[in-house]
Formats: structure tokens, C-alpha cells, sequence
């Protein structure tokens, strides 16, 4: 389904409110009007917020935030506009449009951090948050304020169509579709439920070294629950995409394909029989890079290097992994979930290589960590909103390609299990020890798929399994995910399809 046959149909909104009052939605949130509007009038409530706050208002708080010593201070101040639509049993559950909107104001005094935050955009607010988190501070000013400049940045995540220029019904509409792509699929599809969720988030920040950046960032997230019957037997099925794209996001998304995956991946677990248990071979299917991001990338954050509670601490330079392991964390990645122009402290973003051919290269840094290091800071600094300080984080994090067809890594494996989906799961990071459950798998018999498999569940440890990986594909896709560490953030994971020549398999064989 291209985009042209999306915006087919327009209705006024005055219509939408009535139709869909008749269907039992719910209008929930601060009544904004943003997404009803023309683009003109949407570019006009969208007001620039260096015109709210303009740089002399920024370095008058910023000087306040340093007038008891602190080190450093930033002001970060932000806007985001969100529209949720929820849809279950065929029909809307639930429209919600949001605004929230605010500034915070962060000092540093050595390995200390003062942060205040308010909810309303006024000079005067902004400058009280700014005296609150300068108490972290007890002593003279201790240096001027640099003269603000703007830092510029290639763009690496451009949109096409604001989702907030787009009507409600057309984004309906793509529900729709998926809904009824779906259940077409087969008569025992018993259960749908479609979430969509746009956000249009525009942010300025500066700090008393002179740094000034302002940027608007979009995002899509669609994601697809469908659950088969068969008499006592119920299988789940799950798709996610999500990108920082505006709606033409739909145009490389089908909706419909997006559906019928979904529903194709329940109805074909109908038929699994229950995963063995013990040591085997498995081969992950292209997008698995969930498992390098828990069971890895979080112990390359450098938070877990300073307070030495990470166990990569003390290992630059040494080999980790097995020569087919590279693995890089990149937000320049064009707009992917966790991509970004500048990071939350106004860095510019950058590719950073963590491990090449098995040997630890680097740590993801923030200001902070790279100070206390002595590192070049990475442009990984990254909040939750406006309302928390930054902290070492993930973007884009994905293991490199290798030469090998799919088909080929599959063919070479004897015996073992093809993991085409995982699911959720845990790590201790200072161990590196994880569980995974696996969504959707297959058995490998003489080199061949064999029949679907339930409950599969992978147990390892991050470094060991590296050290296992043999094979690495030539493909790659990625998994749009939000990453929780105290604060949830945007992220992608990638890999290629790639064997893990031996690692322990829960199951309920």
C-alpha cells in the first residue's frame, strides 16, 4: 500500500470528531490542535523555541547556574507533540493527543551533578531551576560564560511529511489495513491489537562552554499483537517497526505485509513442538542485535567503566570476542529509531567502533565519563526528556557483516535451532550473563529447517558467546527498541544472521 493510497481520503475534522464518537473513541490529553491543522498553521504552533528563549535569556540562566562554582551548566529546553491511536477487536479504542513541554538546567561541580527542572516555559522558572541546581555548589563564580555559537550537523534523519500536517482519519486508515491484512490470513486468527504512536520533538540546548544547538526530530512506532486459536492452543504473533521518519515512514512500512507477518508468525506456531533442551548450535536469524545490545553493548557504556562495575573495565586493547565480531554503535545511521543529529548534551553524533575482530577498541562516553577518563566524548550523552540529566547510552548498536549467504550459515549446521525472532529478556551487566526467550524458531536437521519450535529460550554469557560466533552473514536488518537504564530512550539494535557454534538452550522438551 503506497502513501498516495494512504491520503486518499480526507474528511474535515469537525466529521472525524463525529464518526469516530459513533465508534466509542476516547479523546484523551491536553487539547491541542496541532494535528488537525495546515502545515502552515502547524509550522506557526510549533513556534521555534530559540524564539521562547532567545541566547541572551540562555546565558543569563546559564550564568545564574554557575554563580555558586559549579564547573559546567547546560539548559536544555523542550517541546513534544504525540498522538497515540490503540486498536483492538476491529475498531478504535482510544485516540490521545499530548504536549509536553519544559526546561532543565544542569551543574556540575567534579564528580557531582545538581539538576531542577520546570514545567512551564518563563525566564523566571528557568532561572529559579537554574539556583537550585547551582546548590550543588558552595563558593564564587568561578568563570565566565562562553559566548554561545551554534554547532551545525549533517542531518542525518530528514522527514518528508509532518505527521502532525496529517489527519487523524488517514492515520486511521493505516490501522486498518494492518487490521484487516491480519486477519485474512487465516480464520483462526482470533485477536488483533495495533498500537500507533508518532511523536514530533523539538529541543534546544546550550552550556556555559558556548555550545548551542536546536533540532526537530520525528518518530513513528507501529507495532502488530495477533494471537491463532486452535481449540486449547493459543500462539502469538509480533511485528514492530518504528523510525525517525514523518509519515512516509508507511511508504518502506506496508501496513498490510506488516499485518499479515504478524498473524503469519502466530498461526505457524500452531503447529510447534517443544524446544530440547541443553548445549547446541543456533543461528540467528538477520535483526537478532537485541542480544548484543543487553548482553554486550551495555557493558561498553562507560558509567559501568568509571564505577569499574562493567565487565569490559580494564580491557582496551584485548581480544573479547572471535575475529568475526565487530561491533559498532553509530546514531549517523540515516533514520533508524536511535539516530540523532547531536546527543542530548550537544555533541555531534558519531560511528563509534567498540569491538573490531574481537579486540575492544572503545567505551561509549558522555561529557562526564570522558572527562574522568581522559576520552574523547562519543555523543552518547542521552535523556529520557527535559525532566532528567544525561546519561551514557546506546543509539544505533549493531554487529558488522560478514561474507557468508543466510542460506549458506544455515547449510553448514548440522544440528541445532534457527532463531528467526527473539523476544524479551534479561543480563546482569557486570557478569554478562543473559537469558533470552525466543519468539519464533525453527529446527535445524542435516542443514535444513525443520519444524517450528515453543519456548526456547537462550542462556548465556555476553564476552563467552562471542567467542562462540563462527559464522557472520552478509545480510542485516534491525530491531527498533526502547532501552530502560533508569530512563527509557529510542534505540535500534542490528546484526546479520550469524551462528553461535554452541551455546545452552532452555526449553520444555
Amino acid at each position: 500500500m503506497s502513501l498516495d493510497d494512504v491520503l486518499k481520503e480526507r474528511i474535515p475534522r469537525r466529521q472525524f470528531l463525529k464518526r469516530t464518537a459513533k465508534g466509542g473513541v476516547v479523546l484523551v490529553g491536553v487539547p491541542i490542535m496541532a494535528s488537525f491543522l495546515s502545515p502552515e498553521e502547524a509550522a506557526a504552533q510549533e513556534k521555534a523555541l530559540s524564539d521562547v528563549f532567545g541566547r541572551d535569556d540562555l546565558t543569563s540562566v546559564l550564568r545564574e547556574a554557575l554563580s555558586r562554582g559549579g564547573d559546567f551548566a547546560d539548559v536544555y529546553v523542550e517541546r513534544v507533540f504525540t498522538t497515540t491511536i490503540s486498536y483492538s477487536e476491529s475498531k478504535v479504542q482510544s485516540v490521545r493527543y499530548g504536549l509536553d513541554s519544559g526546561a532543565g538546567v544542569r551543574v556540575l561541580k567534579g564528580d557531582q551533578t545538581g539538576y531542577a527542572y520546570c514545567e512551564e516555559f518563563s525566564k523566571s522558572a528557568l532561572t529559579k531551576a537554574a539556583r537550585t541546581a547551582a546548590e550543588i555548589a558552595s563558593g564564587p563564580t568561578k568563570q565566565a560564560i562562553a559566548k554561545l555559537a551554534v554547532r551545525s550537523s549533517v542531518n542525518h534523519v530528514p522527514f518528508t511529511v509532518d505527521p502532525l500536517t496529517v489527519k487523524e482519519k488517514e492515520k486511521i486508515r493505516v490501522v486498518e489495513v494492518a487490521d484487516r491484512a491480519a486477519r485474512e490470513v487465516d480464520p483462526r486468527v482470533a485477536q488483533v491489537t495495533i498500537l500507533y504512536q508518532e511523536s514530533m520533538k523539538n529541543f534546544v540546548l546550550a552550556n556555559s562552554e558556548g555550545v548551542y544547538v536546536s533540532d526537530r526530530l520525528p518518530m513513528m512506532w507501529f507495532t502488530i499483537d495477533a494471537v491463532a486459536r486452535d481449540g486449547d492452543k493459543r500462539r502469538p504473533g509480533y511485528v514492530r517497526q518504528s523510525a525517525r521518519k514523518g509519515f512516509e515512514f508507511f511508504n518502506d512500512n506496508d501496513p498490510a505485509k506488516a499485518g499479515a507477518k504478524a498473524a503469519g508468525q502466530a498461526v505457524v506456531m500452531l503447529d510447534s513442538r517443544p524446544a530440547p533442551m541443553g548445549e547446541t548450535a543456533v543461528v540467528l536469524a538477520s535483526g537478532g542485535g537485541v542480544m548484543f545490545h543487553e548482553a554486550v553493548g551495555h557493558g561498553l557504556e562507560a558509567d559501568g567503566i568509571k564505577s569499574q562495575t562493567s565487565m569490559f573495565t580494564g580491557k582496551l586493547g584485548q581480544k573479547v570476542g572471535s575475529e568475526h565480531v565487530t561491533l559498532l554503535d553509530d546514531p549517523t545511521l540515516p533514520n533508524l529509531r536511535g539516530s540523532y543529529n547531536f546527543d542530548d548534551e550537544g555533541t555531534l553524533a558519531q560511528g563509534n567502533v567498540l569491538i573490531e575482530k574481537g579486540v575492544l577498541k572503545g567505551y561509549m562516553n558522555d561529557l562526564l565519563t570522558a572527562k574522568y577518563l581522559g576520552a574523547t566524548p562519543t555523543g552518547n550523552g542521552r535523556r529520557e526528556s527535559y525532566r532528567d540529566y544525561p546519561l551514557v547510552r546506546m543509539s544505533n548498536t549493531y554487529l558488522a557483516t560478514g561474507e557468508l549467504e543466510a542460506e549458506e550459515i544455515i547449510a553448514a549446521t548440522r544440528k541445532g535451532i534457527y532463531a528467526k525472532e527473539l523476544g524479551g529478556g534479561e543480563v546482569d551487566t557486570s557478569s554478562g550473563n543473559f537469558t533470552f526467550a525466543v519468539r519464533e524458531a525453527y529446527a535445524i536437521e542435516d542443514g535444513k529447517l525443520g519444524a517450528p519450535i515453543l519456548g526456547a529460550t537462550l542462556i548465556g554469557n555476553g564476552p563467552e558467546t562471542m567467542t562462540h560466533i563462527d559464522m557472520v552473514g552478509n545480510d542485516i536488518s534491525y530491531w527498533p527498541g526502547t532501552c530502560g537504564k533508569g530512563q527509557w530512550v529510542p534505540v535500534t539494535s542490528g546484526a546479520p544472521t550469524l551462528r553461535i557454534a554452541r551455546i545452552t538452550i532452555g526449553g520444555r522438551e
